[in-house]
């Protein structure tokens, strides 16, 4: 049986344009493992695209066989029902889908050629349960005593939610739309990071992102925390009304970075202040975490170093580019109890073997200070390169770091940039906790450098003092990579960027590659082993 995992909800405001519902997303498992995942923007080049009603007979035709189909579609605020643009695909939940585990069922009406229909069964499932199943393919089933934790701009019904896991099923503790409301809309629609940033209001995807690194570079105030609450940190306000405000109380020249600081605190003291108040109602020796807020390093390293929990875990695809994966991999659960666990390379595209025949070569010319494109095997899911489609470079050079970030990539300079390395490197230059992280290997968690290790890092340590790394071990291309750069040419690791142009989705197939490559003028690109 094919489980299909469907997030294409129609933002019925904005039309096309990637405002409520974005990122859309299609996921392929059977029997407990994942088949393929299909990010719609890797598919169509349009960044966030949320049009999947228009493509999703393409991609159904070019991935569903004779085999029987399930559906399984993720709900948002704006609606729980899915039709596609050509009316050959309808999921209809038979009762409104509401904050519950539990998927509703939902009547399936399919003609895939648009003239005989085919049968299948279906569900549609909260947007909340569609995060934190998010996790499982990652860690292939939860631990009992677990707490289970959602935090996003908004969901079906919610912000916010916490889950208790009993090892069986799952019992909601708390959803709310506005527990962390404040918080969370100062990094997506907030004035203040939109003036600190010069960003327009359409472009709130980029924000939490930019201001997170753009917040490193100041200190937080509690003054200015105090006044900020005060103002009801301006939200809804215009961003011309609340630069005057600005202007008249601090002159010409705001403190943004001081004020960046302030907010990055108070976010990441009132998530973790939550999500500890949620451990001691339930008594959580784990934590499973997803959704946008989740990409939010510094409060992830804070749950990770607090010692609430045993274990902190957060998938690489946290935001709504996981949404169709979790819903198909909770319906898995409930059948089977658990899934496979894979690692973050799920989204197929036609690759093949990556060879190492030409390793000594690549690194001899990373060594040499040449930037390369990597594009290996199936692509990472979520939003962030993982080394199968990353830009990458020495990490103990300012300059060259500058060259990749902000020539190359054309990012601000106020950005962090993580680096790869391996995981015996990053014992000794992290720490010996950083072994046991589980976020270290999707680059979701800060560590700050040991003594003796700053010239190896120069180019990547963030003006915070953290390194935001991403810890290699099981990528049998990327260690010998890594393992040749350190032991042959003294390099602790690498740069890893994301393999896009500014403004675009991250490459995909070979194609895209060698085309965006060639327009970036990078040194070389690497195609599954072979450098050109």
């Amino acid at each position: 049986m094919l489980t299909v995992g469907l997030y294409g909800i129609k933002d019925t405001t904005h039309g096309s344009r990637p405002t409520y519902t974005h990122d859309h997303s299609l996921a392929f498992m059977r029997d407990g493992r994942v088949e393929d995942v299909v990010s719609l923007e890797r598919i169509t080049r349009r960044k966030h695209d949320n049009r999947l009603e228009d493509h999703i007979g393409t991609l159904l035709g070019e991935r569903v066989g004779d085999e029987p189909v399930r559906f399984v579609s993720v709900n948002a605020f704006v609606g729980d029902s899915f039709q596609s643009a050509d009316g050959n695909l309808r999921i209809e939940p038979d009762a409104p889908v509401r904050i519950d585990a539990r998927p509703v069922p939902a009547r399936v009406r399919w003609w895939p050629d648009g003239i005989r229909r085919r049968e299948a069964t279906g569900w549609a499932l909260c947007h909340e349960i569609a995060h934190v199943g998010s996790l499982l393919p990652f860690v292939g089933r939860f631990e009992p005593e677990s707490l289970l934790v959602h935090i996003d701009g908004g969901a079906s019904d919610s912000a916010c939610s916490a889950w208790w896991w009993d090892g069986t099923e799952a019992r909601l503790v708390e959803a709310s739309w506005n527990l962390l409301k404040e918080p969370v809309n100062n990094f997506n629609v907030g004035p203040i990071a939109r003036l600190a940033l010069g960003l327009g209001p359409e472009e709130h995807l980029a924000l939490p992102g930019k201001f997170m690194g753009f917040a490193g570079h100041g200190r937080a105030d509690p003054a200015l925390l105090v006044w900020l609450q005060e103002n009801a940190w301006f939200l809804g306000q215009p961003d011309a009304a609340v630069r005057e405000v600005l202007v008249a109380r601090f002159g010409a020249s705001p403190p943004y970075e001081d004020l960046a600081a302030t907010i990055q605190a108070d976010f990441e003291a009132r998530v973790t202040a939550t999500i500890q108040g949620w451990q001691e109602r339930t008594g959580a020796r784990h934590l499973y975490y997803a959704g946008g807020a989740a990409l939010n390093i510094p409060t992830n390293a804070a749950l990770e170093a607090g010692g609430r929990f045993r274990s902190v875990h957060v998938p690489p695809c946290t935001n709504d580019t996981g949404l169709a994966l979790g819903a198909a991999a909770w319906i898995e659960l409930r059948e089977r109890g658990f899934v496979d666990i894979h690692g973050p390379y799920l989204s197929k595209s036609g690759e093949a073997e990556t060879s190492l025949d030409q390793i000594d070569e690549i690194a001899s010319r990373l060594a040499r200070g040449e930037v390369l494109g990597l594009c290996n095997g199936a692509a990472e899911v979520g939003p962030r390169a993982l080394g199968h489609r990353s830009i990458v470079a020495r990490p103990d050079s300012v300059e060259l770091r500058r060259r990749v970030s902000e020539t190359i990539k054309q990012r601000e300079p106020y950005r962090p940039v993580a680096p790869m390395l391996l995981e015996e490197v990053a014992r000794d230059a992290l720490g010996a906790e950083v072994a046991g992280s589980h976020l270290a290997p999707f680059m979701l968690g800060a560590w700050r450098l040991q003594p003796g290790w700053e010239a190896h890092f120069a180019g990547v340590v963030h003006v915070d003092g953290t390194l935001r790394a991403q810890v290699v071990g099981d990528d049998a291309f990327l260690v010998a990579l890594l393992e040749r750069l350190w032991r042959v040419h003294g390099i602790a690791g690498l740069i890893n960027t994301s393999f896009n142009g500014p403004g675009e989705p991250i490459v995909h197939t070979r194609n895209d590659a060698v085309d965006c490559a060639r327009r970036l003028k990078l040194d070389g690109v690497v195609i599954d082993g072979s450098l050109y």
